[in-house]
């Protein structure tokens, strides 16, 4: 299992020195040690070293697949949320787009809008006395408990792992509390746990959100919204070469700090136009792969 965090509350957080300043068992000093710095994504059209593997990388696509440009890759990373809502017809949908893809590998992750794909919250919310999501809601049991297996063109991650290319990578949806949607867990104890899955070794992580401090800035509220316990467990425990995620949308973009390369893939704006193109990274194919 490795290194098991310390559990702490997390607010969300307008400072990010002051959040670093109170994490447990490293100094904010220590944490700003670790560089943190914008990084530009490998053009399109930039050929690919040789004994390199290339990563084509989106994320919250949302149904609205039709107008993104793919470029050229071996690997497809889709950070979850590739629909509005998790319903079986849009399942069907993007599982016939993956199908069109040229990749030799895809692999897939749910997002909190994927919420047929999260079984206690399905279960919960059939059981309420209203319909917050009445398209969803209304759904009978058999119509979404194996919605997982609509994904046929992609390799489905959810709390696990594959190996493709001799890259270990590891897939997990959950994120911090957003308005009770799928695979929201409260920050602290709930999310350590779920982050103490992650084996060490791993070298690529795709999870839906981002850690706290790397592309996880929320212009309209002022604040970070990032999870401070991923934030540690990427940091001083797993150290993945990359790490892929999506969720907020006004952070698309690729960070690094020395060790890990972070990138927010999310295709579509705030207003959920799909404009951001995909984000194509370039990483060494390990030796006896």
């Amino acid at each position: 299992m490795g290194l098991v965090l310390p559990v702490w509350k997390w607010p969300c957080l307008r400072s990010l020195d002051a959040g670093l300043d109170s994490c447990p068992g490293r100094s904010g000093r220590e944490h700003r040690a670790l560089r943190q710095s914008r990084v530009d994504p490998v053009p399109h059209d930039a050929p690919k070293p040789p004994g390199y593997t290339r990563f084509v990388c989106v994320s919250d696509t949302h149904s609205r697949t039709d107008p993104i440009q793919m470029p050229y890759g071996d690997v497809l990373i889709h950070a979850g949320d590739f629909t509005e809502l998790g319903l079986p017809s849009e399942v069907k949908k993007f599982n016939e787009w993956l199908g069109s893809l040229p990749y030799e590998y895809k692999i897939v992750i749910a997002g909190n809008h994927e919420l047929t794909f999260d079984q206690e919250f399905m279960a919960d919310l059939i059981k309420q006395d209203f319909y917050y999501f009445p398209s969803v809601s209304k759904l009978k049991p058999e119509n979404y408990e194996n919605v997982q297996s609509l994904l046929t063109n992609c390799i489905y991650l959810q709390d696990s792992e594959v190996t493709v290319r001799g890259f270990r990578v590891y897939g997990s949806p959950w994120q911090p509390w957003f308005y009770g949607w799928g695979f929201n867990l409260p920050r602290g104890q709930a999310l350590l746990e779920k982050w103490n899955l992650i084996p060490e070794g791993v070298d690529i992580l795709i999870t839906h959100g981002p850690p706290l401090g790397f592309l996880d800035w929320v212009p309209k509220k002022m604040q970070r919204v990032g999870c401070v316990e991923l934030l540690n467990t990427v940091q001083r425990r797993v150290q993945p070469r990359l790490h892929v995620f999506g969720h907020i949308h006004e952070g698309y973009g690729v960070m690094a700090d020395g060790t890990t390369t972070y990138v927010n893939a999310s295709v579509c704006t705030v207003n959920y136009q799909p404009v951001n193109a995909p984000i194509v990274i370039d990483l060494p194919t390990p030796r006896n792969s």
